[in-house]
């Protein structure tokens, strides 16, 4: 259990890499939805979502070719996910605010907070839930990713979403 626990978080974590300069290198409306347009918090909150969710994609082709249970997949690794946002908002705006961006600790922030929602997440894994939800899951994620593109184009202007590198709120006029 501990094994997976630490693979899973591994692969996890290791998919924010790339979808971070994703929009940086291929600058367009479709990598807008996906990838942070901005050095702002929101924008990098889509960033850890997106690399969540395929890092969760990932996992359940392994999952699934080891015959382990995917039932409401797709559900639970959306729940797992706002989890795990929740708990790194949680921990990395008050140090944040209190001592600025300090990438190494931000990246130790977010490596914890996987852990943590992997270890809860791996008990709800391996629940079998009667009813299949995972059209709900499918629903989620799109009306997720609806608000993530209005918001990265018609941002609200407040901290959340201010980029301090440019000082400007969502995409970047060029």
């Amino acid at each position: 259990m501990k094994k997976n626990i630490l693979i899973n978080a591994t692969v996890l974590f290791l998919f924010s890499f790339p979808i971070h300069f994703l929009y940086e290198l291929f600058p367009s409306f479709l990598t807008s939805i996906f990838s942070p347009v901005n050095e702002s918090i929101f924008e990098h909150i889509k960033m850890l979502f997106t690399s969540l969710l395929l890092g969760r994609t990932f996992i359940y082709f392994i999952r699934k070719k080891q015959n382990s249970s995917t039932n409401n997949y797709i559900l639970k690794s959306y729940l797992g996910i706002l989890l795990n946002l929740f708990l790194f908002l949680l921990i990395y705006l008050p140090v944040y605010y209190l001592l600025g961006e300090i990438l190494w600790l931000t990246l130790l922030i977010y490596l914890i907070t996987i852990l943590i929602t992997e270890s809860i997440m791996h008990k709800i894994f391996n629940q079998t839930w009667k009813r299949n939800l995972n059209l709900l899951g499918i629903a989620l994620i799109i009306f997720t990713y609806f608000l993530f593109t209005y918001l990265s184009y018609n941002p609200i202007k407040i901290d959340f979403f201010y980029d301090p590198i440019h000082k400007n709120y969502g995409v970047l006029k060029k």
